[in-house]
């Protein structure tokens, strides 16, 4: 798995307003309100800073709450743990697994300062954080869900992932996929520095910078103005902009026919009126 997962036209609150649409029929015994967290004891000492962090500011039972309209089967748990070293996280048989080797990957590659851009550190955590556990809830909303899928899973993931996000408000929409295109960036051009050979192209995920792209193209057919200056300022090239909205629409079709009938209206109202790059106390 690369470092980055190695292994929110319309919106979601327009189509939510809408009747929902005809597609594959949500499971009777499926509900919502059914995402666990569980914050693994480290056995690394250097990332105690991080489980004191992630559980100061709530980070899981925010991602849990934030998560909750989806109507699942059986309850998925949502966690962090020690995996001896590796720089992983993955999903399998309904518990989606961070390790906190992945998240101290993220912090290693924070800049120092607020970028050029205006970018704080801080934030620059953020948008990767929500993106690793979204992206393997992405597997687990594919696989408990019986999502039928065209195209490779992992690909597909990433898309889930952006397109939860850019559901969000303006700000924290554009906060968190600048944090998550800070990381992403970072990797591609790591990527590019590496003599590769033709079967480190085999992998199961896309090469780092077409998920940089692909991640760009996402935002910016989703709202151009909020996200103009990926092409302003170079970072997606003209050609491929001109193709985004219709990329955005396409997985947006697809949502909409197969994964919104899984998602319980009321409480999704609830859930989108919230503010959740702000640490919240408990209820």
């Amino acid at each position: 798995m690369a470092a980055r997962h190695r292994h929110i036209k319309t919106g979601l609150a327009v189509l939510m307003l809408a009747i929902l649409p005809a597609g594959a029929p949500a499971q009777t015994d499926a509900m919502p309100n059914r995402v666990r967290t569980e914050y693994g004891d480290p056995a690394n000492p250097a990332h105690q800073q991080i489980y004191d962090n992630l559980k100061q500011q709530r980070v899981l039972e925010r991602l849990g709450e934030f998560l909750s309209p989806f109507r699942f089967p059986r309850d998925l748990l949502l966690k962090v743990e020690g995996c001896n070293g590796k720089v992983n996280a993955y999903y399998e048989d309904a518990v989606v697994r961070v390790c906190y080797e992945y998240l101290a990957f993220i912090y290693d590659n924070l800049p120092r300062g607020a970028t050029p851009g205006g970018l704080a550190p801080e934030d620059a955590a953020l948008g990767p954080t929500f993106d690793v556990f979204l992206h393997e809830t992405g597997h687990a909303v594919f696989d408990m869900l019986r999502i039928p899928l065209v195209g490779r899973e992992e690909d597909a993931a990433d898309l889930f992932s952006a397109y939860i996000l850019l559901q969000l408000s303006k700000e924290e929409t554009r906060t968190l996929m600048r944090g998550i295109a800070h990381l992403a960036r970072k990797e591609a051009t790591a990527a590019m520095a590496e003599t590769l050979q033709l079967k480190d192209y085999a992998g199961v995920h896309s090469h780092a910078g077409q998920r940089y792209f692909n991640l760009i193209c996402m935002a910016y057919g989703r709202d151009p103005e909020l996200f103009a200056n990926a092409v302003s300022i170079g970072q997606l090239p003209a050609e491929r902009a001109a193709g985004c909205a219709t990329e955005y629409a396409q997985f947006e079709y697809a949502f909409q026919t197969l994964i919104l009938p899984h998602v319980d209206y009321e409480l999704f109202r609830t859930v989108r009126a919230r503010q959740w790059l702000r640490p919240q106390p408990p209820e």
